[in-house]
């Protein structure tokens, strides 16, 4: 946030300045420590007492743990805080003011009491050594006991807002903003939490199994037994080891014989190779298969990453907007997703119409004609002509002059009802040959079916293209930014072979350069020619960069299971307990053993290809 922090100083000679100081910080930290943003001095003030947020336009602050602030002298744990406001702080009173333009909060403060009469204060209030006192140890530490039983069990029992004394540690980040709250997770006294009241906020949490798996041990066990909270803020909540996974999946055939999934308990020494969610039919869910040098994908398109990747085109979407011919990036057609895990879909109007149009007229932009059914490019084209002749708006030199000189809105006359039926139907034909025949078209990635469209005319191959490939995993493509695609994908990231002499070859595409390090053909990197061909990278090239969870003082990254499965996964509906999504008595959606989740269905097959064995470029 930007802040505005004005300081209110009285010279010797009673004489008020302010002096203006800006800050740029996600929170500002007051108190007596040097490595405060706002550093204040003075005896009452703890070396970190309290910070201001702001978010969304609303300004709060919160004290330290075991601090106090006054707000408008009203003494308070922390609340939000509205222009006007005045807090007070050992001797000093910070007031917050209307933020100026280009600042998110302005803050005034002022020492408004002499920091001699503060010591003092403190003197007075100060005493060294029990013994000296009127009292004697004994009635002393009666005294002292007494006390304590009431500050921390009686007043807390009675007033709840005082039961911050029982808090037996900090809470993790991801529960901070409810730290305050005790009763938002204890719903009642000495009692421990309960998993109702973790899935009063987490209702929509996920089972770690199919419910067709008889789990009962993970489907009745307590959230806290694992998720142990007062550990600090630095304290992960959803990572509990690689140990806690391997205790049964080390050993998951013994315990669970009807399951599918292979025994695993280190990412580096005791993994088995990836099995991946293949297309084998566009018209059925993708497969779960082991990769071999003969898998290969039937996805209905026809695909060739060796003419894209780094191949001179024209386009706006390539070339930012400028139309201007410039090599392609892999980064034109693939585009990570808001979380920056998968890659978006690909779709035809976003990364393809640039290079191949469906213009069909030179009056009729290519944006005209949709790309699907070809019974609704038909009949969209049909309709197009159509009102033109209604329109009396024929301007087609080799249309009937009966058409190109009738009068706007008059009644067709049998005679104009027959050449218009004609005309249009000539227009619609000539638009298919163009889709049809030209090169760079429809049959450039699709397989043709003539007859076999909706209404009887030419058709096109179902076609169905794969985001996931691990549906039992997560990955994130953000966080393996520093490193070029062709580390992961050589085959996809071999350069045009074919460049153009009159254009210079970029510096994106340059070998190791950030983020596509593409590479010439040599002959000796495998080549993705076909559409055919797997991408994924294997677990080998995997574990060049990632060793087991236990590895220490390497070069490769520990990784533990967390870091690619999640434990509770939605796709097998919520966990027993909390509020029924899907209306079901048990609250979860029936499910098959080791169920994968559908894909699209609703595209189909296209050429056989070879499998390209996969490496790393480095």
């Amino acid at each position: 946030m930007r802040i505005r922090i004005v300081e209110i100083r009285t010279r010797t000679s009673g004489k008020k300045v302010r002096l203006e100081r800006d800050l740029d910080v996600e929170a500002l930290h007051v108190g007596r420590g040097p490595d405060n943003d706002l550093s204040l001095r003075g005896l009452t003030i703890s070396l970190r007492h309290a910070t201001i947020r702001s978010s969304d336009g609303r300004v709060s602050i919160e004290a330290a743990a075991g601090q106090t602030v006054a707000i408008n002298g009203r003494v308070t744990a922390g609340d939000r805080l509205a222009v006007g406001d005045r807090i007070k702080l050992g001797a000093f009173e910070l007031r917050l003011l209307e933020p100026v333009r280009g600042f998110d909060v302005a803050l005034e403060y002022e020492e408004i009491e002499r920091g001699d009469d503060e010591r003092r204060a403190l003197d007075l209030r100060t005493k060294i050594g029990i013994e000296h006192g009127i009292f004697s140890r004994r009635p002393l530490s009666w005294a002292l006991g007494l006390a304590v039983l009431a500050v921390f069990f009686a007043i807390p029992l009675l007033f709840g807002g005082a039961q911050s004394s029982w808090n037996s540690g900090d809470v993790s980040r991801g529960h901070a903003y409810i730290e305050s709250d005790c009763g938002a997770c204890h719903t009642g006294f000495f009692r421990g939490v309960r998993n109702a009241d973790c899935m009063a906020c987490h209702h929509d949490i996920g089972r770690h199994a199919p419910p067709a798996l008889a789990m009962a041990e993970l489907d009745e066990a307590a959230c806290a037994s694992c998720h142990l909270e007062h550990r600090g803020r630095d304290i992960d909540l959803a990572d509990l080891g690689s140990g806690f996974c391997s205790e049964c999946h080390a050993d998951l055939a013994a315990r669970l014989p009807e399951t599918t999934l292979r025994d695993a308990s280190d990412f580096g020494t005791d993994h088995p190779a990836f099995k991946l969610s293949v297309i084998k039919d566009p018209t059925r869910p993708a497969e779960s298969l082991d990769v071999t040098p003969e898998l290969v994908e039937e996805t209905g398109l026809v695909f060739d990453h060796l003419h894209h990747v780094g191949r001179a085109v024209s386009g706006r979407a390539v070339s930012g907007g400028s139309g201007e011919k410039q090599y392609l990036q892999c980064g034109a057609c693939h585009q990570p997703d808001a979380g920056g895990l998968y890659m978006k879909p690909i779709e035809f109007e976003r990364h393809c119409q640039d290079c191949h149009r469906l213009d069909f007229d030179p009056a009729v932009p290519p944006t005209f004609t949709p790309h699907g059914d070809p019974a609704v490019v038909r009949a969209r084209i049909r309709g197009l002509y159509s009102e033109r002749v209604l329109a009396g708006d024929v301007k087609d030199p080799a249309a009937p002059p009966r058409l190109r000189l009738r009068r706007p809105g008059s009644v067709l006359t049998p005679e104009e009802a027959e050449l218009s039926r004609r005309w249009v139907q000539s227009k619609v034909d000539a638009a298919e040959r163009r889709f049809y025949d030209r090169p760079g078209t429809c049959a450039t990635c699709h397989a043709l079916r003539p007859g076999e469209a909706s209404d009887g005319g030419m058709g096109v191959a179902p076609v169905q293209l794969q985001t996931v490939w691990v549906p039992g995993s997560t990955f994130s493509h953000a966080s393996h930014a520093p490193f070029a695609c062709v580390k992961c994908h050589p085959a996809a990231g071999v350069f045009d072979p074919d460049p153009e002499t009159a254009l210079a070859r970029p510096g994106w595409s340059q070998p190791d350069a950030i983020p596509y390090g593409l590479i010439d053909r040599d002959g000796r990197t495998p080549t993705s020619e076909r559409s055919a061909d797997i991408l994924i990278p294997s677990i080998e090239t995997c574990r060049e960069c990632h060793a087991g969870a236990g590895e220490r003082g390497g070069e490769r990254v520990p990784s533990p299971c967390s870091m690619c499965h999640p434990f509770h996964v939605r796709a097998h509906g919520p966990m027993p307990g909390s509020p029924a999504l899907d209306g079901s008595p048990s609250g979860v959606p029936d499910a098959t053993p080791d169920a994968v989740p559908d894909g699209p269905a609703d595209r189909a097959p296209a050429q056989a290809a070879r499998f390209v064995p996969l490496r790393s470029a480095s």
